[in-house]
């Protein structure tokens, strides 16, 4: 699954804003600025998030980050681009939520990847607007053609210009390095609680509810949602107690990611699934966009001898599902 491919008609208009110059309608004159890709907004995002408040209170000037989109892998390497851990407008959200009073979505095409690091400063902060009051970014982040420009470029920038510069050290929970590599890393070895702390809330994954096969209601007594995934990584196949999260309520749910080895993969042997069963009983899904908060497998998947021990089983994983989701 590759995310999909970036389309600024779609997302919510807060998103819209691509400039510093975008903040002056609103009466942003001065701003402590943060940049960086920010996918998955994780521990070591807030640590700089952090940073960032302090130095808008320091100089009293409103907190922005800036973000780009699509990912530039995305754009410089898509064959070996990695799977956002967030859609655009939940990113955004979080930037919110952990204090930016503006986010700034910088489009990264082809032609912005070709400009020099010189360029790419006079473009995303030297140009007429809000005045640059201080600006923090991560201590390895690199930016311009061939990422050739870096905090020592930034530090020279901020001294000629005339504003604050940090360069906030990366993030290491248990000797380990917060990053979105290594969520996607924990997430792929099936550990959850790992890539929990490393993000500071559950992992979910995004996508939206599509129809299905139409069988776990009437052979298992169970109907399943089946989530299209748009943004995140898979854990290893199994059942999973989660919470669907969709029109801004949380559900507590079961679900099963895997291959249905007991109906033989429905005779596709790439088939994939998501399928969510919500314990409070089901609804009409179809088209709906689901937040799916994964808070701990409970078996991994495996072959039955008939969709009569499935069910069985299933009964038991609802059961373990809805203890787990209570505790």
């Amino acid at each position: 699954m590759k995310n999909k491919e970036a389309d600024f008609s779609g997302l919510e208009e807060n998103l819209r804003c691509t400039s510093l110059q975008d903040l002056i309608p609103a009466g942003i004159t001065d701003v402590s600025l943060a940049v960086g890709v920010f996918d998955g907004v994780h521990k070591g995002h807030q640590k700089l998030l952090k940073t960032l408040m302090a130095q808008a209170e320091q100089y009293g000037s409103s907190p922005v980050a800036m973000t780009f989109y699509p990912h530039p892998r995305q754009v410089l390497d898509p064959e070996h681009s990695p799977e956002l851990l967030l859609p655009p407008a939940e990113k955004n959200r979080l930037l919110h939520a952990y204090g930016a009073k503006a986010v700034i979505t910088v489009p990264f095409t082809k032609e912005f990847a070709k400009l020099s690091p010189e360029e790419f400063a006079d473009l995303c902060i030297h140009k007429s607007g809000p005045r640059i009051r201080s600006l923090c970014v991560g201590s390895n982040w690199h930016f311009g053609a061939g990422g050739k420009g870096n905090t020592v470029l930034l530090k020279e920038i901020a001294e000629k210009e005339g504003f604050h510069f940090e360069a906030v050290p990366e993030l290491k929970i248990n000797g380990e390095t917060v990053s979105s590599t290594s969520i996607r890393k924990a997430v792929r070895e099936g550990d959850l609680q790992r890539a929990a702390a490393l993000l500071g809330r559950t992992y979910a994954l995004f996508g939206t509810i599509e129809h299905g096969r139409h069988v776990a209601g009437p052979k298992l007594d169970h109907p399943t949602a089946n989530l299209q995934m748009d943004f995140g990584v898979l854990p290893p196949c199994g059942v999973y107690a989660c919470r669907a999260v969709y029109y801004g309520h949380s559900f507590p749910a079961v679900c099963n990611i895997g291959r249905a080895p007991t109906f033989h993969s429905y005779g596709d042997p790439n088939l994939m699934r998501t399928e969510v069963h919500l314990l409070s009983g089901g609804t009409d899904l179809y088209g709906v966009s689901m937040k799916l908060e994964l808070v701990q497998q409970i078996r991994p998947e495996r072959k039955f001898e008939s969709p009569e021990a499935l069910k069985r089983q299933i009964y038991l994983d609802v059961e373990q599902a809805s203890q787990l989701l209570k505790a």
